[in-house]
């Protein structure tokens, strides 16, 4: 099944698509920028979806344009998401754009500090193997 929803106001515009794949939840967020805001919202959109759907594990793709978020945006992200539920989802993030990679992963590292399970990955490959069959 794939669910499409997007997020409209004065600040931001993004469309977020949910599709059913074996063992995951895969979401694909599409947008012209990016912001805290921006990945707030669709975060807390991915946790509501993973709850109404009761999925394990998910795999998000950012296509969202922009530059990436600052290490204190991503400890701020993780403060925003704790009690979501996503605590408990096993999270693939593939950042398509190689060169925000490793900014990414300052947001992995928040992630995990603040107790989610989230690996970055530059390629969505890798990000469904780990997924579904990786360690922690």
């Amino acid at each position: 099944m794939t669910t499409e929803d997007s997020g409209n106001g004065p600040d931001h515009s993004w469309r977020l698509r949910f599709e059913d794949r074996i063992d995951y939840l895969y979401a694909d967020v599409q947008g012209p920028e990016d912001s805290l805001a921006i990945t707030t919202a669709y975060w807390q959109r991915i946790a509501e979806e993973c709850r109404r759907r009761g999925a394990r594990r998910v795999l998000v793709r950012d296509g969202l344009r922009g530059e990436p978020a600052t290490p204190d945006e991503f400890r701020r992200l993780a403060e925003n998401l704790l009690g979501s539920g996503l605590e408990h989802v096993r999270i693939a993030f593939h950042e398509p754009v190689s060169e925000h990679v490793r900014f990414s992963e300052f947001g992995e590292l928040a992630m995990r500090e603040a107790g989610f399970l989230l690996r970055v990955f530059g390629s969505e490959r890798e990000a469904e193997i780990w997924l579904r069959y990786g360690q922690t």
